[in-house]
């Protein structure tokens, strides 16, 4: 399947899942067009007036019962600009994930696993984890911030070091990344920085991402001099594989004996499933700790109501 045909059946499927759920609602457009009139896409929902984007996240894009709804915002902290989308990856993780924690009343972020992620666990990662795991949505890892802190004079561009899910039992963590129709994983962009900027942005990539780069147990000695041979020019000309595959270095630099980073996205979806398999030329044969999971292959752990939104629309 090309992206474009890709691209074509997503859309169609989701406009027909709205048309569904309601046939009188107005399509909205994206925010960034070309000149002219502004083409309405049918997995876009225009706000209707006094109509907030929470009323429609929660209508039309939050499954589940009640308590799933009123929980989005509490557990996910800020919703991304764009969650009122039927394509919203960030929304698409929490509807996955939501039914596989507890509803314990809290009023924490963080929530305890069930017996469904327990489940799921061990049976796509072959992970033990137990009940009394702590899972949260958007996890900002305080690591990673401390770390990056420290660089922050020579920071060209903002570092984001949120997670779509992330799982803590013990020793034992779990990084998950969700993409759903993106056409990549993310490179760091470096459209609109000054030479200047340029120059300070590689020095915070060197001096914040050196040591992470140095003991990452699963990169291979070749990716690893490649990386730290940093240059400006390979920074502005986007040449370096860092830079390229910023996304999917960031999230496989967290991995070592305890720590698993999964990434979870259509098979269907050709771009980012190239970019990973170009992406795996960077890592040792054999280890186990940096996981590519298909969403069509998920099925046992959907339900209906999932299975219908993202899965079906690709068939």
């Amino acid at each position: 399947m090309t992206q474009d045909v890709f691209h074509e059946k997503w859309e169609k499927g989701l406009t027909a899942y709205l048309r569904k759920l309601d046939e009188t609602r107005t399509f909205g457009c994206t925010q960034h067009h070309k000149n002219g009139d502004p083409a309405k896409h049918g997995y876009i929902i225009a706000l209707k007036d006094g109509e907030t984007d929470a009323e429609v996240i929660s209508r039309f894009n939050v499954l589940g019962c009640e308590k799933f709804k009123e929980d989005f915002e509490k557990l996910i902290g800020k919703p991304h600009t764009l969650a009122r989308h039927l394509n919203s990856s960030q929304v698409m993780c929490y509807n996955f994930f939501r039914p596989m924690i507890s509803d314990d009343g809290s009023k924490s972020r963080w929530r305890h696993a069930n017996s469904a992620l327990v489940k799921f666990v061990k049976e796509t990662l072959g992970v033990s984890i137990t009940e009394k795991a702590d899972c949260q949505f958007e996890y900002e890892d305080s690591e990673t911030k401390k770390t990056f802190k420290k660089y922050a004079k020579y920071k060209g561009r903002g570092e984001n070091s949120q997670f779509d899910f992330f799982v803590r039992d013990g020793e034992t963590k779990i990084y998950i990344e969700i993409k759903f129709t993106e056409s990549s994983f993310g490179a760091w962009s470096t459209s609109n920085i000054s030479e200047h900027g340029i120059i300070n942005h590689c020095a915070y990539v060197e001096k914040g991402y050196k040591g992470m780069v140095e003991k990452s147990p699963f990169l291979t000695q070749e990716c690893k001099d490649t990386i730290l041979s940093f240059s400006e020019e390979e920074f502005a000309n986007r040449k370096n594989p860092f830079n390229l595959q910023y996304q999917l270095f960031r999230n496989a630099l967290k991995a070592d004996a305890n720590t698993y980073s999964v990434f979870i996205f259509p098979s269907a979806n050709p771009k980012p499933q190239k970019e990973f398999e170009a992406f795996k030329d960077n890592l040792i044969d054999g280890q186990n700790h940096i996981i590519a999971l298909k969403w069509e292959n998920l099925t046992t752990y959907m339900s209906p109501e999932f299975k219908e939104k993202y899965i079906r629309i690709l068939e």
